[in-house]
């Protein structure tokens, strides 16, 4: 199976590997551990937000 790819598409990518190089430069970054901590912080806000909307709506 041949895939086409489509006009531009190299110049996109070379766009996005640059944009990403420049970003890694300016420490625009986050390591797996770092990246794994917001994600599981976020999860766990989201929970309680969930489970306190759930308590207003059961004895509203």
């Amino acid at each position: 199976m041949l895939f086409q790819k489509e006009k531009g598409y190299d110049e996109f990518l070379a766009e996005q590997i640059k944009q990403a190089r420049e970003d890694i430069q300016a420490g625009k970054v986050l390591t797996l551990a770092e990246s794994k901590a917001r994600t599981q912080a976020l999860l766990e806000r989201k929970a309680r937000e969930l489970e306190q909307t759930q308590q207003g709506t059961i004895y509203a």
